[in-house]
């Protein structure tokens, strides 16, 4: 599993439960996923995947809306 992978499973554990509800469109702030990240990760961990690359947190925001797509299918 590459780092965009563990990145998404880290996405679908924390944010699957604001899918289909009014906290789904806080998942395009910025200020709202860094700060449900902190708190599910811990500030250690978080820092680590933060200094990602732009591109690994795309392609993990990608699978993550395959992901949740396919929730309500």
């Amino acid at each position: 599993m590459d780092v965009s992978d563990e990145l998404a499973q880290i996405f679908v554990s924390c944010f699957m439960c604001d899918v289909d509800t009014e906290q789904e469109k806080k998942l395009h702030e910025d200020g709202y996923v860094k700060k449900k990240l902190k708190q599910y990760l811990g500030k250690k961990d978080f820092d680590k995947y933060d200094g990602l690359k732009e591109q690994i947190w795309k392609d993990a925001w990608r699978e993550f809306d395959k992901v949740a797509s396919n929730k309500n299918t």
